[in-house]
């Protein structure tokens, strides 16, 4: 009887989860302590202060081609900090390290801590990373992590919704970077978006041009003191999103997509990436978990 008991058991628990749609795959390193990730990882020009031999400069000395998948400067390496291993991005050339090629509907963790060095190039500026994901095509969603400004939303050509607002109280992180920031992106207002969950939604149609940068800002900042680690989440649904950070929801984004050839299609997988934007970062403890249940943050804004 104990046999048919547990194996009722068994089979009941599977048709539970079948029916429920709960989550059955277990969290999975996406960083082994030893190693980079085995993807190829990318580094634009570098500035015209660094000296890198044989990198093409033209006559006023500013470097006309990209390191591409090559880093002589060890951008990128596996360290240690505090007895743990870590990713460090040092920041000293713009570019991204690929955690991984191509993700749909998933659950991203992992911690990040800033270094204490900024490269002469970021002068006056706050310190920069990100994680970009979906992207591929021309296009992707960024999970901005800008000292003072983590959790906020940048991207470019990709239509959306975002429940969202106006706000004249812009954080001194944009404040800070926008007089740097104003010949690449025209979208630093006095008056920008801010998330907020009571919001209409504010649709973006994914069109303008180079400097038309989408951003909304993150709600609540929930980023820790200097010096500490932060734990970053990234939901992934279909073609929804949300943006967690130190365990507050501070952003979500709904109904993604993009043009690809002459057809709007939905931005709903691609590659996961940290960026890398002039300062030093440290992360660790990066996992992830497959996920095939709409998540409870966005659950009322999708129709089921």
């Amino acid at each position: 009887m104990k046999k048919y008991t547990v194996a009722a058991i068994w089979l009941g628990s599977l048709l539970l989860i079948a029916i429920t749609g709960c989550e059955t795959t277990a969290w999975q390193s996406l960083f082994n302590g030893k190693e980079l990730p085995p993807y190829p990882h990318y580094l634009g020009r570098p500035d015209a202060s660094i000296d890198i031999p044989g990198l093409q400069r033209d006559s006023l000395g500013n470097y006309l081609e990209a390191l591409g998948t090559e880093d002589p400067l060890g951008v990128y390496s596996v360290d240690t900090l505090g007895g743990e291993p870590v990713i460090r991005i040092s920041g000293q050339v713009i570019g991204g390290l690929v955690l991984h090629d191509s993700l749909s509907n998933y659950h991203l963790r992992l911690k990040f801590k800033w270094g204490d060095y900024k490269w002469d190039w970021m002068e006056g500026r706050p310190k920069d990373g990100g994680i970009l994901y979906h992207q591929g095509n021309g296009v992707r969603h960024e999970l901005q992590i800008h000292e003072g400004d983590v959790g906020s939303y940048w991207a470019k050509k990709v239509a959306l919704d975002i429940p969202a607002r106006y706000t004249a109280d812009i954080p001194k992180a944009i404040q800070t970077a926008k007089p740097y920031l104003k010949d690449l992106v025209n979208t630093l207002y006095d008056t920008m978006l801010i998330y907020d969950s009571n919001a209409p939604l504010h649709h973006f149609d994914g069109s303008g041009g180079f400097k038309d940068w989408q951003i909304v800002i993150a709600n609540p900042y929930n980023e820790n003191p200097h010096g500490e680690w932060n734990t970053l989440e990234l939901i992934c649904y279909e073609n929804h999103a949300v943006h967690i950070v130190n365990e507050k929801a501070n952003l979500i984004l709904l109904n993604s997509s993009y043009m690809r050839n002459g057809k709007r299609v939905p931005l709903n997988s691609g590659r996961l990436v940290l960026q890398s934007e002039g300062a030093v970062l440290y992360f660790k403890e990066i996992e992830m978990k497959r996920i095939n249940e709409i998540p409870s943050q966005i659950a009322s804004y999708v129709k089921q």
